[in-house]
């Protein structure tokens, strides 16, 4: 197993972007398009977990609206907004990354994990697929392939940066 940073960071932070932060007098106020199907959408997102402190991740990404390659409750969500508007999003965890699944934890000797691994630390098994270290004794380990906010109600802060509709 290897250890690795963070699985959760979406696809390709992109630099350089600003939102238009008024009209300059002399100026027609620019029209932004809207979010429709097949339009490829950059945004700043914050998810954060109901009851615990802190951001769970914040980060900027891409996606193509319709394509699913977000949570389906987020692209209904961000439909027909605009560049520079902001959603706050209540998900269920049914809307989010699934219940969580006790059958997802499996038992392996701890000599199969790399050195001063703790329990919390986020690796990937020998297929690539991410896991959490859940429990540790000097023999054994639990490792967790439920993705970490499985089962948990999240809340997902939205910024819509560029909207750029297919010709």
């Amino acid at each position: 197993m290897k250890r690795i940073r963070s699985y959760m960071t979406m696809a390709g932070v992109l630099l350089g972007l600003g939102l238009l932060t008024g009209t300059p007098p002399g100026l027609a106020a620019v029209e932004h398009p809207q979010i429709t199907e097949g339009s490829n959408v950059t945004f700043q997102y914050k998810i954060t977990v109901p009851g615990r402190t802190g951001v769970y991740v914040q980060d900027v990404a891409v996606f193509i609206q319709g394509r699913h390659q977000v949570l389906p409750a987020l692209e209904k969500a961000v439909s027909g907004m605009k560049e520079g508007d902001s959603k706050q999003i209540e998900l269920s965890a049914e809307e989010g990354f699934g219940p969580y699944d006790d059958k997802k934890k499996k038992h392996v000797p701890r000599v199969e994990l790399p050195m001063g691994v703790k329990e919390g630390d986020i690796l990937e098994d020998r297929a690539g697929v991410p896991v959490t270290v859940t429990e540790l004794s000097d023999t054994a380990a639990v490792l967790d392939y439920n993705h970490p906010l499985a089962g948990k109600t999240l809340v997902v802060q939205i910024t819509i940066l560029k909207v750029e509709n297919p010709s």
